[in-house]
């Protein structure tokens, strides 16, 4: 069975301050505040993503968090948060405590990536600066599809697409785990595992926060 790992990098204090200027930059509008409680994860795009991927991804995201699979050490648990397209529908004077940045890197199909060259590296990734893990979370869109090239090749457009945003939502809670307990190490099962398979990246959520891998 293949693997496929799941990181933080360590950098340092002035890579990520041109990091965030870089994700603003993208985003003129971005007035997300200090002040309120409540989480905010605001995506970024490399590539055009198709308008579709969208509510499939944000209904993965929500699937998973509502069976679960974000639990934390100690019991606590992952906060349901408010999501936006940093460069489409953020508006001025949204305030929350806490803001994520996702980078999604790359193309978020699969399909007509097949005869792109194979790559390595991690899924996806978080910086941790000085000890403390920062608010952004990188997700190797080009690397998943790429991943998933042999599962999904029998599959329909919808089929795959599904495939693909399941796996986009696992990367994305499993690196926002290591932000919210700003712990590097990782769990013996289940999301917080540093490497996963195939079956357990497009695997549905269960009830008892543990993923349950579709065959």
């Amino acid at each position: 069975m293949i693997l496929h790992r799941l990181q933080y990098r360590v950098a340092s204090r002035a890579s990520v301050g041109m990091l965030f200027a870089l994700l603003l930059a993208c985003a003129p509008t971005l007035t997300l505040n200090a002040q309120q409680s409540g989480t905010a994860i605001v995506f970024y795009t490399q590539a055009r993503i198709s308008e579709d991927l969208w509510p499939d991804l944000l209904q993965s995201l929500r699937a998973d968090l509502a069976a679960g699979s974000g639990e934390l050490p100690n019991g606590l648990v992952l906060d349901h948060p408010t999501f936006f397209r940093g460069n489409d529908d953020l508006a001025v004077g949204i305030e929350f405590s806490k803001v994520i940045e996702v980078k999604l890197l790359g193309r978020c199909d699969v399909l007509p990536q097949v005869d792109r060259p194979s790559l390595s590296g991690p899924l996806g990734w978080v910086l941790q600066v000085s000890g403390e893990i920062q608010p952004f979370i990188f997700v190797n869109c080009t690397r998943i599809a790429q991943v998933l090239r042999p599962v999904a090749a029998g599959l329909d457009k919808q089929g795959r697409r599904r495939e693909m945003t399941q796996a986009i939502a696992h990367v994305v809670i499993h690196e926002w785990i290591h932000i919210a307990t700003q712990n590097p190490s990782h769990g013996t099962r289940g999301i917080t595992k540093q490497f996963l398979s195939v079956d357990e990246l497009i695997a549905q959520p269960s009830t008892n926060g543990l993923l349950i891998a579709t065959q």
